[in-house]
């Protein structure tokens, strides 16, 4: 009992932390909130808490453990005699980094053989009718949980330079709160459960919406009859009846919205010109490289071409680490000298960082005597990346309490982090370019929101699990 009313206050004290921020409290829509609350709730007490829905993601996690041992054939190909024996530890460069490569091959294949975008369309319907948010917002949230916060805008390109200042936050805030397939194999194998992982992409889904739409209520209805407008002349160009997306649902020909978003010659040059400018068509311009990741010839391209965009993904994520974890190193150094003169030379930036962050994580529900260094790999994955948290995270989950390790698994499962604010930038902001400038005036507010929702996420888990 106690467990359950701590649970209650950390959730009340979230949102009560989005109300006090939102940028218009009375614009902000009851239906939509308390739908998308009820839904996080209710994923969490049907996979983490319901007998049969916790046998069905052990089940989930087991297949996709089974895809990831795939790999190995493929790492001990390459690597053979240089890789460890079992039990003796693990090389993340050649363990680790080759995952994330297989991965991002193996999602451009489902996304060619239209698995993933039916996926996609079906949950982002789904989260339309429930939630009465928009084509754009709940079509991109539901693509974020299966791929990155830079290829899951383009399932919706031709709709974002006319999506309001809301919608194109919700859809910022979809990225941020998500991580994408080909990464969270990468977290599972420096030591965080699987099965914790997928359940927290899931929740994150609508703890997005929730999120978003607390801090930024939608309050331009002009730009949401725009993208609808756009929205209704893409479907039709395709041979589809779409109805008005805001209120709640894009029934027609929901994979010709796909196709146009993600194929080089789809609904972009489909959209009515207008001016002879349309959003659609200065996305377009500004993305031509970023949209082959999703188009492809045949399985063959679509798997190679995986494989590059796994390659470069790897690579990123290798430098970032070594580039990251030497600075907090170096930072360690000069903390624990300035420490050295008054005393306190084992001092280091992650136990700041926790002292920092253990009121939050002792609010959703972690053990007092565990908050500061749970909040440590929290404030981390905040100031630094996801990655170097789930680094240090990984070692040291056996040392926690099981209530605490679940809690801080699912708070790290998202890309808010400051890292990430370039990478938005540079992603978003090149599909539209016009909303360069708003994207990063968003940013912050962004983080927080993602931030929250996977927070949200933690505090639920948290009940559940405790």
């Amino acid at each position: 009992m106690v467990d359950l009313l701590w649970g209650i206050g950390g959730m009340a004290g979230l949102l009560l932390i989005a109300f006090a921020l939102s940028s218009n409290r009375r614009a902000i829509r009851v239906r939509t909130v308390v739908g998308a609350f009820a839904l996080q709730l209710v994923l969490g007490v049907i996979v983490l808490y319901w007998g049969p829905g916790r046998w069905a993601l052990e089940k989930v996690s087991a297949g996709f453990q089974a895809v990831i041992d795939t790999s190995s054939e493929g790492i001990s190909f390459l690597f053979g005699g240089l890789l460890p024996a079992e039990g003796e530890g693990t090389i993340f460069a050649l363990q680790v980094l080759p995952v994330i490569v297989f991965f991002a091959s193996l999602t451009a294949v489902l996304y060619h053989w239209r698995i993933l975008p039916k996926i996609v369309q079906w949950l982002g319907g789904g989260l339309g009718k429930l939630l009465g948010t928009s084509y754009a917002e709940s079509v991109n949230t539901a693509a974020n949980i299966f791929v990155g916060q830079t290829e899951a805008p383009l399932v919706i390109r031709p709709y974002i330079s006319s999506l309001s200042r809301s919608g194109l936050f919700a859809v910022m805030v979809g990225g941020l709160s998500t991580v994408a397939g080909s990464v969270l194999v990468g977290y599972s194998l420096l030591g965080a459960p699987l099965e914790y992982l997928i359940a927290a992409s899931f929740m994150a889904a609508p703890g997005a919406l929730l999120m978003a739409k607390i801090l930024m209520p939608e309050d331009d209805p002009e730009a949401v009859a725009r993208e609808a407008e756009l929205v209704v002349a893409s479907s039709h160009a395709k041979g589809g009846a779409a109805t008005h997306p805001a209120g709640a649902s894009a029934s027609a020909d929901a994979d010709a919205a796909v196709d146009g978003a993600a194929a080089t010659d789809g609904a972009a040059g489909d959209v009515p010109e207008g001016d002879g400018d349309a959003p659609a068509d200065r996305g377009r311009r500004e993305d031509d490289d970023a949209s082959d990741s999703l188009s492809h010839s045949n399985v063959i391209d679509a798997a190679a071409g995986g494989a590059a965009d796994g390659l470069k993904l790897a690579l990123n994520v290798g430098a970032m680490l070594l580039a990251f974890i030497s600075l907090i190193a170096l930072i360690n150094l000069l903390i624990g000298t300035v420490g050295g003169w008054f005393g306190a030379g084992d001092l280091t930036f992650q136990q700041i960082l926790g002292w920092v962050f253990a009121p939050v994580m002792a609010m959703i529900g972690v053990p007092w005597e565990e908050a500061a260094a749970s909040g440590s790999f929290v404030g981390q994955k905040i100031v630094v990346n996801e990655f170097v948290a789930f680094a240090g995270f990984g070692p040291e989950i056996d040392t926690f309490s099981p209530k605490t390790a679940a809690i801080t698994s699912f708070a790290l499962t998202g890309f808010a982090n400051l890292s990430s604010l370039g990478i938005l930038l540079g992603g978003l902001g090149g599909i539209a370019p016009d909303r360069r400038s708003e994207i990063a005036q968003l940013g912050l507010k962004a983080i927080l929101a993602g931030t929250l929702a996977n927070l949200m996420s933690a505090t639920i888990a948290g009940i559940m699990l405790g």
